[in-house]
């Protein structure tokens, strides 16, 4: 009797394991094109529970199954969406539509406009922080205020404290803030970085993308594919802005420290 009462519970156990827990897939795409989307975000809003489709449009997602749940997708250029855990289907295709908003106005100087390198400028080797995890979707950035609106922003740089061991691909965002957390997505286009073994800064040129903004915004490095590192260090300092990040795609923004990441840009207003 004992013995049927254990394999009943081991069964009873093992269904109830099945139910909450599981891995869900899925192929995202261009609706337009039919093309598969790379590095799109996939994950549960406001959950630790997130990835980044590969470049195939493939993701694999595990996740507890939570009725209540939903996973969105969500892609820069594009409109989100968003579906209940317990609706989806295994396997599903997501087709993206293109966001055709309007173009972001950009001023013309009736004069030679002012230049300026906003945010923190460290390049400390002794004072640093990092990605906590190589996880898909990993964030981390800093909030720079701006001198005059509309500022334009023109290149970004960041030192790295010690030399990458690996190569990574990286996503840089820009966003704005409210309540002293970064909202929404201020650029259109995706820009991604490569970072090379061995390397120790990063410089991108921003004229292509024409990023203005009107009030201070928010800045950060987003891990989008798997290295053998674990992770890169950025320069830091104490007393400044601190750092904000969130685990994984889709989770909830964090201030981490009293450090501040060595984030900075060279804009013109």
């Amino acid at each position: 009797m004992l013995k049927k009462l254990l394999i009943l519970t081991v069964l009873v156990f093992i269904s109830v394991a099945a139910t909450f827990a599981q891995t869900i897939e899925g192929t995202v795409k261009d609706a337009k094109t039919g093309a598969a989307l790379e590095y799109v975000n996939v994950g549960i809003p406001g959950k630790n529970i997130g990835t980044v489709t590969d470049n195939s449009g493939h993701f694999q997602l595990p996740i507890n199954n939570n009725s209540s749940d939903s996973l969105k997708i969500s892609m820069i250029g594009y409109i989100s969406k968003t579906f209940k855990v317990s609706d989806y289907i295994p396997g599903k295709t997501i087709l993206l539509d293109i966001n055709s908003r309007e173009l972001t106005e950009v001023k013309i100087f009736s004069k030679k406009p002012k230049m300026a390198v906003l945010g923190n400028t460290t390049r400390s080797q002794s004072t640093d922080a990092g990605f906590t995890s190589n996880e898909l979707g990993n964030e981390i950035g800093a909030v720079i205020k701006i001198k005059r609106a509309p500022t334009h922003l023109l290149q970004f740089n960041t030192s790295l404290a010690h030399p990458a061991t690996d190569s990574v691909k990286l996503r840089l965002n820009f966003y704005t803030v409210t309540d002293g957390l970064p909202d929404k997505i201020i650029q259109d286009q995706n820009i991604f970085i490569t970072v090379k073994k061995g390397q120790d800064n990063i410089s991108v040129d921003l004229t292509p993308y024409h990023i203005v903004v009107q009030d201070k915004f928010f800045v950060s490095l987003e891990w989008i594919e798997n290295a053998k590192g674990s992770g890169l260090m950025f320069s830091a300092s104490l007393l400044s802005s601190a750092i904000i990040a969130r685990e994984t795609s889709q989770a909830n923004w964090e201030k981490m420290a009293i450090a501040g990441v060595g984030f900075n840009v060279l804009a013109e207003y």
